[in-house]
């Protein structure tokens, strides 16, 4: 499962200006656990205050020490040990659901609207940034607006629940550290060690729910258009070296895009049945064999949808023969 979860992190999607927006972010959330850790080491350096009145920190009856001095902790220091970790962590989980999933939804409602009117993207998207994106001036519904608010409480619950497990993974360090009597070096090592692995929480995060708001941001952007026929076909792309599971659901497949799903989650036009699409459809909770077609199909997905014509795919047929 880890090699197959390394595999999907190094697919890029097929559209440039979502990778951009999702290296922003990784980039960001690096930076995050670099002050983070950088904090708590800080913290364990500095000299411990010397008021009388300070106990020491007991953890199962314990008295802990800090691994640098061979003293006890106090549970002044323990305080500050945490603030360190709160800095860092608590207000910034709040702050990237929010801000993340508004620029996801934003992004793909523009890459929706500027492939329709034939244009391209001039500027950077690494420097995408807006504060207030007009999802009413594109039409989004007040139903809409609260898919985009429910979207940014799920990814908030993703965020803390990154927040908690490295919270818990350098307190443990810290206090096995203590328990052990480590040299300072190596608590200092074991903290530093952790970066990779919260990096790796984040980047699951970013990806997954990047993907999964600029793909919402498309397809609602699609609903809300003046409709030019009476159904809406999609066609799906996928990157060169995208998983089976894309490639079978995915790639190539033409689905109908529908505000709601239908009962079975398939529609039949003309005598052919499509799979239905709909915004916020997604694999959570079902195992691979049972995938239906969605973006993301499965964590780190950089799979597509783009807008699909059922007269082009007659013009190459023909052109084919």
């Amino acid at each position: 499962m880890e090699l197959l979860l390394k595999a999907h992190k190094a697919e890029e999607s097929p559209y440039k200006a979502i990778n951009q927006l999702t290296d922003k972010w990784e980039k960001y959330s690096h930076e995050v656990t670099r002050l983070l850790i950088g904090g708590v080491n800080n913290v364990l350096k500095s000299r411990l205050r010397k008021a009388a009145e300070d106990a020491a920190l007991v953890f199962k009856g314990r008295v802990q020490y800090n691994p640098r001095t061979g003293k006890p902790i106090k549970i002044s220091e323990w305080k500050r040990l945490e603030e360190a970790i709160n800095k860092y962590l608590g207000i910034e989980k709040n702050m990237m659901a929010k801000k993340m999933i508004n620029d996801s939804f934003w992004l793909g409602t523009l890459i929706n609207r500027l492939d329709t009117e034939g244009q391209r993207i001039q500027r950077p998207l690494s420097r995408f940034d807006v504060d207030n994106p007009d999802f009413i001036g594109y039409n989004y519904t007040d139903y809409d607006l609260d898919r985009i608010e429910i979207e940014q409480r799920a990814t908030g619950i993703y965020l803390q629940n990154i927040t908690d497990r490295a919270r818990s993974k350098i307190q443990t360090i810290i206090i096995e550290g203590t328990k052990q009597r480590k040299r300072p070096s190596k608590v200092f090592q074991d903290l530093w060690d952790q970066e990779e692995d919260i990096n790796r929480d984040w980047d699951r995060v970013v990806k997954t729910e990047t993907s999964y708001g600029t793909t919402n941001g498309l397809l609602i952007s699609q609903l809300r258009q003046e409709p030019e026929e009476e159904h809406i076909f999609m066609k799906g792309i996928s990157s060169p070296n995208a998983c089976r599971h894309c490639l079978r659901l995915i790639n190539e497949q033409v689905v109908v895009l529908k505000d709601t799903p239908t009962e079975t989650g398939r529609i039949t036009i003309e005598g052919v049945e499509y799979e239905v699409i709909w915004p916020e459809k997604s694999n959570y909770g079902r195992k691979s064999a049972n995938y239906w077609p969605c973006i993301p199909l499965h964590p780190y997905c950089r799979c597509a949808w783009t807008r699909w014509y059922l007269e082009l795919e007659e013009l190459l047929g023909r052109e084919a023969k």
